[in-house]
């Protein structure tokens, strides 16, 4: 599939948008600080698609004068200040990021002007119903948003994405037609081409989970590599 870049007459670098939206941390390096936030103020998305490709979903949210309201969520989840490494606070922001990268691909796909409204709140299993819903006349739609964690073995992926598909089903709202599952693999870093969405022979046994679990349910679905919303691995529409 051919990669759809943004066009914006001013981009934002990922890293000044995570200085705009919290103000009262400092950049620093992951072994200097240990807060993933902070490490993100000092990256570029120059050569590195993950980070450029955060920027350009929080353009798209901007742009919307969703800009508020996205800072207010994440200063809730993480805190407005250093979380000095713990995990669980820079994850919920991650799970955001995600959401967010779901949300500009919901627009680029639909073509809406409305943005989707979350319907879901982060708990420590993302796999639990992290929506976002858009009544939009004839565009009505609801995505499940999803982050895979790092796995010990490829048969904890498989599982993930077994109850991923099991929790859309289950706790899809009603009235809404068209469902989506928004599947989002975790970043590995301090770099970003490697293992699974990068490697075809980690990635293929991911698809056809993915395409076997979720086309029994009859649900369309979506899997990116980290963040990359504009250049899916695999999506079924």
């Amino acid at each position: 599939m051919t990669s759809h870049i943004p066009q914006h007459d001013e981009h934002k670098e990922m890293s000044d948008w995570f200085i705009s939206l919290f103000p009262k941390i400092r950049p620093a390096f992951i072994a200097d600080d240990g807060c993933w936030i902070a490490s993100m103020m000092t990256r570029s998305s120059d050569h590195n698609p993950p980070w450029a490709w955060i920027g350009w979903a929080f353009d798209s949210v901007s742009e919307r004068g969703r800009f508020s309201r996205l800072q207010e969520r994440m200063i809730e989840m993480h805190g407005e200040k250093s979380c000095r490494g713990q995990e669980v606070l820079d994850e919920a922001v991650r799970q955001l990021v995600t959401e967010t990268c779901a949300t500009a691909w919901s627009l680029k796909r639909f073509g809406s002007n409305n943005l989707p409204l979350s319907n879901g709140t982060h708990i420590e299993n993302s796999t639990t119903g992290n929506w976002i819903v858009s009544n939009d006349g004839d565009t009505g739609f609801a995505i499940n948003v999803v982050r895979l964690r790092p796995p010990n073995t490829q048969q904890e992926v498989v599982q993930q994405i077994s109850t991923a598909v099991e929790v859309t089903k289950r706790t899809k709202p009603d009235g809404i037609t068209h469902i989506y599952l928004y599947v989002d693999i975790w970043h590995d870093g301090p770099g970003y081409a490697h293992g699974i969405g990068y490697d075809f022979e980690a990635t293929q046994p991911i698809i056809d989970s993915l395409s076997g679990y979720a086309g029994e349910q009859g649900i369309r679905y979506v899997l990116t590599k980290p963040f990359q919303w504009g250049n899916p691995v695999a999506e079924w529409l």
